[in-house]
């Protein structure tokens, strides 16, 4: 019997640790900044979504990576409102929004929250969310 008790221990320790190792957060990849020579992460476990009076809106954690260093965290907010384009500002940005420009951290957070957009281009030839 206790055979039997110790095999059912060991066996239920074994499946609590392969849940909690499949429920790490993740980083994700989503581009390189030539201009930076930085790669950027997303922090998959920080996006945060939700819907106001005035339109809707969504926070998540980017990592800048250098060489296999991190080199800084920012939280980079973006919302529309109304039928306006998106807008993003991260927390080190001074002054007004500023449009979402071909932006791979809206389009893989957009896709994460199962949000549709659309992508126009304007007269100087830019495109915008």
């Amino acid at each position: 019997m206790r055979k039997l008790f110790a095999i059912i221990v060991f066996i239920s320790a074994i499946a609590v640790s392969v849940v909690s190792n499949s429920c790490e957060a993740k980083d994700i990849w989503v581009d390189h900044w030539n201009y930076e020579n930085v790669d950027i992460y997303v922090m998959d476990d920080t996006i945060t979504s939700g819907t106001s009076k005035t339109g809707q809106y969504f926070k998540v954690a980017v990592k800048q990576v250098q060489n296999g260093k991190l080199i800084k965290t920012n939280i980079w907010t973006f919302s529309k409102l109304y039928n306006d384009f998106w807008r993003y500002k991260t927390d080190e940005m001074r002054g007004p929004n500023s449009p979402v420009m071909k932006s791979t951290i809206f389009e893989y957070c957009m896709k994460q929250i199962g949000w549709p957009y659309k992508v126009v281009r304007n007269e100087a030839g830019e495109y915008i969310y």
